[in-house]
């Protein structure tokens, strides 16, 4: 089976085409979904989940990807 990288969708934050394969179209289809979540999930979502004892059990994105600061 192949592939195409020629494959485009029309962004919602832009209004332009953008290739489905790029870092700018994840970004945006990640920001949906994040927002499409309750308060509880993003919280989850980002710093992850412990157990009653405060063991780790699932690790969030600021625990993998590390905390991102907003350019100024």
């Amino acid at each position: 089976m192949t592939y195409s990288r020629d494959t485009t969708a029309i962004s919602e934050i832009t209004g332009r085409p953008v290739s489905t394969w790029s870092e700018e179209w994840q970004h945006e289809c990640e920001a949906k979904a994040v927002l499409a979540m309750s308060k509880e999930q993003r919280n989850t979502f980002f710093n992850g989940r412990k157990d009653e004892n405060g063991k780790t059990v699932d690790r969030g994105v600021v625990a993998i990807r590390g905390l991102r600061l907003p350019r100024t």
